[in-house]
Parts: structure tokens; sequence; C-alpha cells
């Protein structure tokens, strides 16, 4: 359905987006200035494009939008104004359109991430009521740098994330509400998390590297190969490490420096392997993190070099793996607020 505005003649219409506008997202998609690359075309129709929004104004597409509701959370995914519609209004437009949307399926609330430096879409978000509730950091690691982390605990493991534990991983996390469940169902996404092996159980041992062709592993007890894919990037950046501060915002589950994740979960992450990309991903201690950093590295193999990975309210791992050199591509917050 496309949606105008204005008493008269409507400045911007919104529309859904169709298959052939795949080459204009890739184009506004390098606006969001984020190193990632967009995801090939056939993972975009899938799983991004029944989610978009284009714009369109008098001189033809001016921006696009992605939004997905999670129950009564709305997330906003995408937003991207290009570079000769700004300073008119649009993005605000936009936003409040996006409510709309949001509001008629039923959201109360909305979250986005946005780069901590995007000054004018910070502004603007907090026009509309949203409010850093985390913050966070992409940081570009190699092997040698997650070896330099404490070694990891005795008896861990990586398995396959069940349907039926997205709900608690959530609150042990502070994740957005649904999120969890809506990756478990995209293909790009593959959702893992440590447990402790039971007493005589085989635990591998993480600090091996596959060598040879570069082949991902045989999967340990049942686990699968990762999927291909590709990551999201999030309103003006990819993704969202220490706890923020003086925000107003309380913070959420899971995210102290002490217990975190609660009992039973520690450790979760969701690699995206095409993007080299672990995110979300938390971790009860460095040597926990380090162990399903070491386990995603194993997987991709030996001829990816290099991962992404976005630490969350985490400033121990955080300071620890910048000092070991690991490349800071971004910061982030996340925001959330009440749907105006």
């Amino acid at each position: 359905m496309t949606v105008e505005v204005g008493q008269q003649e409507p400045r911007w219409v919104l529309r859904p987006a169709r298959p052939e506008d795949y080459a204009l997202f890739v184009r506004l998609f390098a606006e969001l200035g984020v190193d990632d690359p967009p995801p090939p075309a056939s993972v975009w129709e899938v799983e991004s494009l029944p989610l978009t929004v284009i714009a369109e104004g008098p001189e033809g597409v001016a921006g696009y939008a992605a939004t997905e509701p999670l129950g009564e959370l709305g997330y906003v995914g995408q937003l991207v104004v290009a570079p000769s519609a700004r300073r008119q209004g649009l993005g605000r437009w936009m936003m409040e359109r996006l409510a709309e949307r949001l509001r008629a399926r039923g959201c109360q609330r909305w979250a986005l991430n946005v780069k901590r430096d995007n000054t004018p879409a910070l502004r603007l978000y907090a026009s509309v009521g949203l409010r850093p509730a985390r913050q966070a950091a992409n940081l570009k690691l190699t092997r040698a740098q997650v070896a330099a982390l404490p070694a990891a605990p005795p008896g861990l493991r990586v398995v396959p994330m069940s349907a039926e534990e997205a709900e608690a991983l959530t609150a042990a996390w502070g994740l957005m509400p649904g999120k969890l469940a809506r990756y478990a169902t995209k293909a790009s996404h593959r959702l893992l998390r440590l447990e402790v092996a039971a007493p005589g159980a085989h635990a591998p041992d993480r600090r091996a590297n596959v060598q040879g062709s570069g082949a991902v592993p045989p999967p340990e007890r049942g686990l699968e190969k990762p999927d291909a894919g590709a990551a999201a990037a999030s309103s003006g950046s990819a993704a969202p490490g220490s706890a923020v501060a003086s925000s107003g915002a309380e913070a959420p589950a899971g995210s102290g420096a002490s217990g975190r994740g609660g009992e039973g979960s520690p450790g979760l992450m969701d690699l995206r392997a095409s993007a080299r990309l672990l995110f979300p991903f938390f971790a009860a201690t460095p040597g926990h993190a380090r162990a399903l950093m070491e386990d995603a590295f194993a997987r991709v193999g030996d001829a990816v070099d290099s991962l992404n990975v976005v630490v969350t309210d985490d400033a121990p791992l955080d300071a620890l793996l910048r000092a070991a050199g690991a490349e800071v591509r971004h910061e982030t917050f996340e925001l959330r607020g009440p749907l105006p």
C-alpha cells in the first residue's frame, strides 16, 4: 500500500520494495557508512525485501527503510536518506510513517541501532523518544588476537540454539524481545550457544584450528555447517563495549559485569558466515568469549583470516580485545523507546 502525506500535493510516498529495487538498495546501502557488504540479491529478496519500503519523491527514489514487528517491539533495521534528499525533513517524515506502520501491527515500543558519532541521526531519534539503552563496539579480530584472551574454562562446548531456548536467552542477555526467535528463522543466521559438558562427555579443544584446505570442520554432536548469509546493517550502522552511563535508561537484564547471562547461559553468538560477523555476541567472561570465537574461526575455515564481533555492554572484553590490537570498525548505541 502506498502511504501519502500532505494536504494537497504529497511530497513523498512510501511503497513496498520490489525485486528490481536491489540495485538502488545497494547504492543507498553504502550511505550507512559501514564496511559490511550488502547482502546478495538472493538473500535480500528472501529476508529483507518483505520488510523494506522505498521513499519516492519528485526526483525519484529518496531513501529506504526496513522495519520488523517483533510482538510489542518494532525494530527499525535500516533507515537511509539519499544525499540529495537530506535536510528536507524526509528522515523525520519516514520515522513518523514507520511508527504508524508498526503501531498498526500491534507494536507499542521501538528500537534501532545507530553509530555513536552520527549526530544528526541521534538528534532525529531523540526527537521521537528514542534513548540509549545499550552500547557496543564492532571489532575486527584475528586468530592471534583471540588467542591473547584468557584461556577458556574446561569442559565447554558450542551447540546450536534451539527455538525453545530463544525466550530464556533473550531475557538472560537483555536482547530485544523477539529478535533471537526471528533470527532463528533466517538462513543467513547460525545461532549457537555455550554449554558446560556433562562429566565424562567430550568437550572439543577450541584452540585447534582447521588445517589444510580451509574447509569447515565436520559438525560435532549434530552441529551443521554454518549457513551462508550476510549481515544486516542497522539504522545508519551495522550493529551496536561498556554499559551506557547517564543515559536515563535501565541496564538490560544480563548486561551486568557479574553473573552475565544468568544460570545455564555462559555464552551466545549468531555466526553470519558470509559476512564474517558475530552479532549478537555475549559471553559470561573473556574466557567464555574465547571459546565462542575459536569455534567461529574453526567453522569458517583457514581461508578466513579475520572476523568481526559486536561486543555489547562488556567493558572487560572490549578492553582486552583492543589491547590485543583488534581494529575498532565503529561504535554504536542501541536506542529504545515508546512509539510516539
